[in-house]
């Protein structure tokens, strides 16, 4: 059995004014008691790409002894990236601040600052295999234009990292393997759910800015490769879905929750053994 911890959308600050680094390590904390292999972030690591905001999130990271290529996988969100705008004159604003971002500088600062947990290449697309388990991280983070992406905050996996995508789902090393992507966006169409009301209206309301532009594509491409499981956040809720036969785990609940009920969640997944004969995947929903 190999137990991985899906985490999403931590959001932390060096100021921790909204104590989400004390949420964060009651998190960890958690997911330590339960003997997890591996914790799986998928972005939104820090509210802003500020290095002493990263550095913290890292110090907390180290803490628990995850910072490890073995123990730890992390891809960056649109917060790493571009930041998040806050009210007043700010928000107005913050198009323009996103159009001014180094793309370049804030992701390498994102690689540098989490260097431990990544293979040698130090890049997107990522393929690492530990048991019978490979793990496959992207970068969907959009990068700005006045037409596609005025806020930072949609998505889209480039025409190369797409290529350098399909060679490594071709890899032998995949052979026999429980293949699992790890991504920022969401695949799910926004609709209205009785459940959380407020929540799906926010989403539909700002769906414009929270789209992954290829997703079909890339659907397309899960489902042709038999991917077992995405991994992704950006949203703030805790779901579990299925779309072209690939089940689909989003955990950005864990520590700031958008939802009516306010509710921290996050998922364990558990993969049986290479000798185990029943092969299926365990989900639990875990409430913090």
């Amino acid at each position: 059995m190999y137990k991985i911890a899906h985490i999403s959308d931590l959001h932390v600050s060096y100021t921790d004014l909204n104590e989400n680094g004390k949420k964060l390590v009651e998190v960890l904390t958690d997911i330590r008691k339960r003997n997890c292999d591996h914790v799986v972030v998928t972005g939104d690591i820090a509210d802003n790409p500020q290095s002493q905001d990263l550095s913290y999130v890292r110090e907390i990271f180290s803490h628990f002894d995850l910072l490890e290529s073995s123990r730890m996988s992390v891809i960056p969100g649109n917060h790493d990236i571009f930041g998040g705008a806050v009210s007043g004159i700010m928000f107005f604003s913050f198009p323009l601040m996103c159009k001014e971002v180094d793309y370049e500088k804030n992701l390498n600062l994102f690689v540098n600052t989490f260097k431990e947990t990544f293979e040698e290449n130090n890049s997107f697309p990522y393929l690492k295999v530990m048991n019978n388990v490979a793990l496959i991280g992207l970068n969907s983070i959009e990068r700005w234009s006045e037409e596609n992406n005025t806020e930072g905050s949609n998505g889209r996996v480039e025409k190369e990292e797409f290529a350098k995508l399909k060679n490594i789902l071709s890899d032998e090393k995949l052979l026999g393997k429980y293949k699992v992507i790890l991504i920022h966006h969401h695949f799910k169409k926004p609709v209205l759910s009785a459940e959380y009301p407020a929540h799906t209206l926010w989403l539909k309301i700002v769906n414009w800015k929270m789209k992954l532009y290829n997703k079909r594509k890339l659907l397309r491409l899960f489902k042709k490769n038999n991917i077992n499981l995405i991994l992704h956040g950006h949203t703030h809720i805790n779901d579990i879905y299925n779309l072209k036969n690939v089940t689909i785990v989003n955990s950005s609940a864990c520590v700031m929750p958008l939802t009516d009920d306010q509710v921290r969640k996050y998922n364990i997944i558990s993969f049986p053994g290479e000798d185990n004969t029943d092969r299926n995947i365990n989900i639990e929903t875990i409430l913090v």
